[in-house]
């Protein structure tokens, strides 16, 4: 989703508006750099039950795995950043997508999701061949005037 004006307000509106479609491609978040190398892309989709690490915020430095996404508001909540109510219940805040980087799968200990795979497949072919189109550069010819 790209938003053509300047205006914030604007596109904050485009935010706030966007379709169920086009919410699941701003809930992408970074790959570590291992996961980058091996795969060969830098942003994926989260998913329930994949392993994350909090990059800014009181939880700094947190890693745990997604509980529950919130489509409508763009955040998560993770099982290990927990704060302890007076009463003694615990509270899971919701931490913003693009605080977070991906660590791990959900299903990487077992046969990882198909439709993740093939994402990442399609991903990753992409980024060779946008390179093979290119075309080759023109050559001023000297002589002319």
């Amino acid at each position: 989703m790209k938003v053509k004006s300047k205006k914030p307000g604007k596109q904050r509106k485009a935010l706030f508006k966007a379709k169920n479609h086009q919410r699941s491609k701003l809930l992408s978040t970074r790959l570590v750099d291992f996961l980058q190398d091996e795969y060969g892309i830098k942003r994926l989709p989260l998913r329930v039950g994949d392993s994350v690490r909090v990059t800014t915020g009181e939880f700094k430095d947190f890693e745990g795995s997604i509980m529950e996404i919130n489509r409508k508001k763009l955040r998560v909540k993770i099982k290990e950043c927990v704060f302890e109510k007076v009463d003694g219940t615990q509270y899971y805040p919701t931490i913003h997508v693009s605080n977070l980087l991906i660590t791990k799968f959900v299903g990487v200990g077992k046969k990882m999701d198909v439709w993740r795979s093939n994402m990442i497949e399609r991903k990753a072919s992409f980024g060779t061949w946008e390179e093979g189109l290119k075309a080759p550069k023109k050559e001023k010819e000297e002589g002319k005037k």
